[in-house]
């Protein structure tokens, strides 16, 4: 592919992977039983989360700190590709058509920031082509993001001032629509985005921690659907729970990955048929929440994560770079 040179090619390529990979574990879903292999125990990159890892063709790349290759997941070769800005902890990267796009950068947190619209994208992961110096961006942090029906969505979002519960595509990271202005679930930061079954789906959401404004107590275990974005109903499900993860759609079922962020497993991974019943399912990894998830060459893939616990009374993080597949268990 045209954005790997020929150095990082023969790298990745001719690198033996030290013997690092280990089945350790299998899932039963009722129907399908899937087995964990651990793929790395440090793929290089930094320790960290709120990243993603997109795929193109065999390539995985992991926007952490930058670019990071890998064909196979084990070893992971940076690219150089210089910071754009964007902060992956509050806003997000889109894969579209092709490339990477980076809408906005930030500076500040969550209790005082600004946004700038530049809007860039990498199409060779080692250099940002800028579409815009300024756009009409939706200046928002810990939005929903998802492609769907060959458009960017962002849903939602906290501009600072107030929460949203409003819907925007694009279809050039460029120039930005609002389709809805008031969708029927309220305003929220959404916990979770995804397409599934040709739908979009919406599952839980909130405000941010300390804030007194949320007009819905129940937008946490909430779950809405929508076959264009525009129109939303909201259906049963047995989860009951606080809805969060990252969701990924694998074998033709959508799983949520990383459920819990510390204490011992409890939720680490659900997975769903049909979006009304799910099951929970076990694994190896340490408890975690905010993972990279992906799929590549017929595996479901993790990495990255943050958990906390406390010692003598003071809150302690630990932040991860192992790399983990799980795959259809062969009998």
């Amino acid at each position: 592919m045209r954005f790997i040179t020929v150095a990082i090619i023969v790298f990745l390529l001719t690198v033996v992977s030290e013997g690092c990979i280990s089945r350790v574990a299998v899932a039963d879903s009722g129907r399908a039983r899937y087995q964990w292999e651990k793929v790395a125990g440090n793929a290089g990159y930094p320790e960290g989360y709120n990243y993603p890892v997109f795929v193109f063709g065999n390539w995985m790349v992991a926007m952490n700190n930058g670019a990071w290759l890998s064909n196979e997941g084990s070893r992971w070769v940076t690219t150089g590709l210089p910071d754009s800005g964007l902060n992956s902890a509050y806003q997000k990267f889109f894969q579209f058509n092709g490339a990477i796009y980076a809408p906005g950068s930030l500076t500040g947190n969550y209790e005082k920031f600004s946004i700038s619209t530049k809007i860039r994208r990498t199409t060779d992961f080692n250099k940002w082509e800028t579409l815009a110096e300024t756009s009409n961006l939706p200046q928002r942090i810990f939005y929903g993001a998802v492609v769907f029906e060959n458009k960017m969505w962002m849903l939602g979002g906290y501009d600072g001032k107030q929460y949203h519960n409003d819907v925007w595509n694009s279809t050039d990271g460029v120039h930005w629509k609002r389709v809805v202005e008031n969708a029927p679930w309220s305003p929220r930061m959404p916990s979770v985005i995804a397409v599934f079954n040709n739908k979009l789906w919406l599952m839980g959401g909130g405000v941010i921690d300390g804030h007194t404004t949320n007009t819905n107590p129940n937008s946490y275990k909430e779950m809405w659907l929508s076959r264009d974005g525009i129109n939303w109903k909201q259906e049963k499900t047995n989860f009951g729970k606080k809805w969060g993860g990252t969701p990924i759609v694998y074998d033709g079922r959508l799983w949520l990955v990383g459920m819990n962020r510390g204490s011992p497993f409890a939720s680490a991974i659900w997975m769903t048929e049909d979006g009304e019943t799910w099951h929970e399912h076990t694994t190896p990894w340490s408890p975690r929440g905010a993972v990279a998830a992906w799929t590549c060459n017929g595996k479901l893939f993790i990495t990255g994560g943050k958990s906390s616990y406390t010692e003598n009374g003071e809150i302690k993080f630990v932040y991860s770079n192992d790399v983990w597949a799980m795959s259809k268990a062969t009998e």
